[in-house]
């Protein structure tokens, strides 16, 4: 009863893990053509265990600049104990699929051994993908109190900026909450309004 069915075996086989480039590797290429290139991580949410408190999962972001310039955000989850790997690491598995997805938004994709053309998947999705069945939705990252307050901090700078200077300050200060929503606004909103004036 608990043995696959060939077609479905055959399924499971028909990629080589060895053929995808690792995220390490796809770095290496970035850094390589953007020597300022800086890739941040940090947990958005840990969902833990109500009785135990033990994470049962992360979610992490990974924001990817050329110096100051904010160049892709992505996000990636694991599950504790969903693989072999993930018993102990599935903190730093998220981490480092969450840095080769910011990478593969950035253009930075991986490359088919064969036709040299790019493919999104890095050897650590494909495992992923090996490992995964049916699982519930992951919800999206919640906005902090702290981020909502950042946001309209910078909302309140950006509009009260009077040089193109201090506008580009704002941006290069609060680029990760550039997007979350003050009273029907972003940060982004303002500053694209306010080069308008300021142009």
């Amino acid at each position: 009863m608990g043995r696959m069915p060939p077609d479905r075996k055959k399924e499971r086989m028909a990629f080589d893990l060895s053929a995808y480039e690792t995220v390490a590797e796809r770095l290496q290429r970035a850094l390589n053509d953007h020597p300022d290139l800086r890739l941040i991580t940090e947990i958005v949410d840990i969902a833990r265990d109500p009785a135990t408190n033990r994470p049962l999962q992360y979610i992490v972001k990974a924001s990817l600049y050329y110096g100051d310039l904010l160049k892709a955000v992505d996000y990636a989850e694991e599950m504790v104990g969903s693989s072999h790997i993930n018993k102990t690491s599935a903190l730093e598995n998220a981490s480092t699929s969450a840095a080769g997805r910011a990478l593969s938004l950035a253009g930075y994709m991986g490359t088919d051994p064969n036709t040299k053309k790019p493919i999104r998947p890095t050897k650590q999705d494909m495992e992923k993908s090996e490992r995964v069945t049916i699982s519930a939705p992951v919800a999206l990252p919640k906005i902090t109190e702290q981020q909502h307050s950042e946001a309209t901090m910078a909302i309140a700078l950006a509009d009260t900026s009077v040089t193109m200077d201090q506008l580009k300050s704002v941006y290069t200060q609060y680029a990760l909450v550039k997007d979350i929503k003050v009273n029907g606004t972003t940060l982004l909103d303002v500053i694209n309004k306010k080069k308008k004036e300021l142009a």
